[in-house]
């Protein structure tokens, strides 16, 4: 291979004119991480800022810890923020720029700021701030990573965070998923403390993220695809995380209906495996209704078919009444993280959303999601792998996000990386 790399002399180079393409040469005389795993740019090592992040996702999954909660998140949101430091620093001479949906993002602080003045909530003011400094990071880590290093940063992340359940969660996650259990509800547990809807939220996406991350060129990538997938089904199954489950569902539903219009190869791939689906449930129809059933406490009282969705069309019903009654606040929310002082839960990110930023920006937001699934739509049709993966995952977030209330936040890995894959998505110039 080396006598294949032929250098073209000019009489005028020197010795550091040749160090650029010596190292190119040496690219092919011997195995190396290419690019994204090296980078010229800086002095600072390639591949520590990408860990930093990588880090912070680990963290933040421990963010519903019982006795350490606040702890991780605010390690968590600090590593994402020197992360984004970091990726400022050593690309420092590019400037940032602000997308629409950026734009819609920031225009949430000073209503809050305002709305939590006026209420006198110092808890609001601090959450904003927060909210403010760890949503500039983002922005940075979108502009400033290709679409590449960041899928590869969620693909490391989530391979962390999976060795660390096995590890610690193994035992109870094969317990949990057999069948026959007495006491099913106190195995009814996510890793780590997280509570079950938030773990459908980030394991749900997990899955979706890791189907849709086909730009990866590593060996043993769909292998590790599969592996992924499978595992965060077994944790979402153990938790009984109905919403997330249900919001996988739907955005694969999406996903065939979109290859059978778009008359792709892979449609035949999808019939023969539905076909062999619909076989498999006819043969073992009786097993899997009852595994089913149990699993996912369809017959309970509190939270089967008859429950009114565990409860949430009532709370959501008192929500909207909530909203219409009061005065300014309709208007601009009575800022970040004050849903909380309803006095009861509100399972549903768009209800919250109005609560805490007004119904203007409320909708100034699902308008902006919407847009860039459009986008994101048109152009994973003309062969961009990063638009697919932003598709696909948030339409995921927005599905699961009817049924939980973490759309927008900033203390879990998975609320996160949708707002750095919206912010990169939205962007005016293709992500590289």
């Amino acid at each position: 291979m080396e006598n294949l790399v032929r250098i073209r002399l000019s009489p005028n180079m020197t010795e550091s004119d040749l160090t650029p393409i010596a190292s190119q040469r040496n690219f092919f005389s011997r195995k190396v991480w290419p690019s994204p795993y090296r980078s010229n740019s800086s002095s600072v090592p390639f591949g520590l800022r990408h860990l930093v992040l990588c880090a912070a996702a680990v963290v933040l999954m421990f963010s519903n810890d019982e006795s350490n909660a606040v702890a991780f998140q605010a390690l968590g949101v600090a590593l994402f923020i020197l992360s984004g430091a970091m990726f400022f620093v050593t690309t420092f001479d590019r400037a940032v720029e602000i997308t629409p949906f950026d734009t819609v993002m920031l225009i949430s602080v000073p209503l809050s700021y305002t709305a939590a003045a006026l209420s006198q909530d110092g808890y609001s003011l601090m959450h904003t701030t927060i909210f403010l400094v760890t949503y500039l990071s983002a922005m940075i880590i979108a502009q400033r990573t290709t679409a590449e290093e960041l899928i590869m940063c969620v693909r490391v992340s989530t391979v962390a965070i999976l060795i660390l359940v096995a590890f610690v969660f193994g035992h109870t996650l094969i317990s949990g998923l057999m069948p026959g259990q007495l006491k099913r509800w106190e195995l009814r547990e996510a890793p780590f403390g997280m509570h079950p809807n938030l773990a459908g939220f980030n394991y749900g996406g997990f899955i979706v993220m890791a189907a849709n991350s086909g730009m990866l060129k590593w060996r043993y990538n769909h292998l590790l695809t599969a592996v992924i997938i499978g595992f965060c089904l077994a944790v979402m199954l153990v938790a009984s995380a109905r919403g997330g489950l249900l919001a996988v569902v739907l955005t694969l539903a999406v996903y065939v209906w979109t290859e059978i219009l778009r008359g792709q190869r892979s449609t035949f791939y999808l019939i023969i495996i539905g076909a062999a689906l619909v076989v498999l449930s006819f043969v073992f129809w009786d097993t899997i209704v009852a595994y089913a059933v149990e699993m996912l406490d369809l017959e309970s009282k509190q939270r089967g078919l008859q429950s009114g969705g565990t409860g949430r069309f009532e709370i959501w019903a008192r929500g909207i009444d909530y909203i219409s009654g009061r005065s300014w606040e309709i208007f601009i929310g009575s800022g970040l993280r004050t849903a909380g002082h309803m006095g009861f839960p509100v399972e549903s990110s768009y209800i919250n959303l109005a609560v805490e930023s007004g119904i203007f920006l409320t909708a100034a937001i699902l308008i902006s999601f919407l847009s860039i699934l459009v986008r994101s739509y048109r152009k994973q049709g003309s062969a961009s792998p990063f638009h697919r993966f932003a598709f696909y995952t948030l339409l995921f977030a927005m599905f699961q996000s009817i049924f939980n209330r973490y759309l927008i936040a900033v203390g879990n890995p998975f609320s996160l990386m949708i707002l750095v894959i919206a912010s990169k998505a939205s962007a005016r110039s293709n992500p590289r």
